[in-house]
């Protein structure tokens, strides 16, 4: 018993340093930006020649302050005529966008959404460079921001803040039609966009407004491996698709690893199924949620953008243009 006794009386003063010395980490590192954090690759390997091709296109896109803007698509939203089409021409049309095209990554996640990406921007990252998050891809016809999609985001997510880049994601259906960077928070670690809905089922659900931005450091990196492990451990869970609803629904978690949230109002970066008179005056990007088919997806995205082509030269009668309605997506659900 005085044996027993001696060796808990040595393991809580050890217990308590190792408490001190978690939390002394914590605080020290609180914030900071994130170094390289990948292991090392055995030189001129074909893992480490496409890190290296990764870290020069990552030097090349980058802004000044180290953010890159992201995207990823695959074949079927990547063919002639499609939905990259539609979302690189926004940047072209839109007001003080066109100079991100500069800073805007696509990672194809097929060869042939490759070939098509190259054939239109100048920074395409081949799938090859994240060969096992692909390599099990199945092609879908809908809307990408599935379940399998969203964890091979979260994947490439952890990579960029692993190298130290801050991250705007965006989701290729989503337009731009003015600068938003004025909306993104850089002492948070993220700023992002939530619009909630009830399907009627599952009640009250949040969804991911198609674009965010993350800060590059180590409570943001933390925080995105916690939420690769919420996956993990609960499976069926609705919200472990969304980043909104694992924030919402999680608010100890967040609290917890000190994750600051920046709210941006709906309406700025708004989407198909919250569209109002004022949408075209007050959005910085325009999301085409609500809808699951490909084709009215197209459709749609093109008659929003050639709205707000019109909106912006009829300077004079802004105030009495109105975006049309999705009506291919919403159809008569429209209201």
């Amino acid at each position: 018993m005085r044996g027993l006794a001696f060796r808990n009386s040595l393991h809580l003063p050890l217990a308590a340093f190792l408490i001190l010395l978690l939390c002394f980490l914590l605080y020290h590192y609180n914030g900071r930006p994130l170094q390289q954090t990948y292991t090392t690759v055995v030189p001129n390997s074909p893992s480490s020649l496409r890190r290296q091709e990764l870290v020069q296109v990552l030097k090349k896109v980058a802004m000044s302050d180290r953010t890159i803007i992201l995207t990823m698509v695959d074949e079927s939203w990547a063919s002639p005529g499609s939905v990259l089409d539609i979302f690189l021409e926004s940047f072209k049309y839109g007001e003080d966008t066109q100079m991100f095209l500069n800073h805007l990554l696509v990672i194809a996640m097929d060869t042939k959404a490759y070939q098509h990406c190259i054939s239109l921007h100048h920074h395409c990252i081949h799938p090859n460079t994240f060969a096992n998050y692909f390599a099990t891809k199945t092609q879908s016809t809908t809307s990408p921001d599935h379940s399998s999609f969203s964890w091979r985001r979260n994947n490439v997510l952890l990579e960029m803040l692993g190298l130290g880049y801050n991250t705007i994601f965006t989701e290729a259906d989503v337009l731009w039609l003015r600068n938003p960077l004025s909306h993104f928070d850089p002492i948070h670690e993220l700023s992002i966009s939530c619009d909630s809905s009830d399907n009627g089922q599952t009640g009250h659900y949040f969804h991911d407004g198609g674009l965010f931005f993350l800060k590059a450091n180590a409570i943001a990196f933390e925080f995105l491996k916690y939420w690769k492990l919420f996956k993990v451990l609960y499976p069926k869970s609705l919200d472990r698709s969304s980043l909104c609803a694992t924030i919402t629904q999680n608010q100890d978690v967040v609290e917890a690893y000190g994750f600051r949230v920046n709210h941006i109002k709906e309406t700025y970066f708004g989407g198909f199924c919250q569209q109002t008179k004022n949408t075209l005056r007050e959005a910085y990007t325009i999301h085409a949620n609500c809808c699951d088919d490909l084709t009215s997806k197209v459709q749609d995205l093109r008659s929003v953008l050639d709205d707000w082509i019109q909106f912006r030269k009829n300077v004079s009668g802004t105030d009495k243009m109105i975006m049309r309605r999705p009506g291919k997506c919403l159809g008569w659900k429209f209201t």
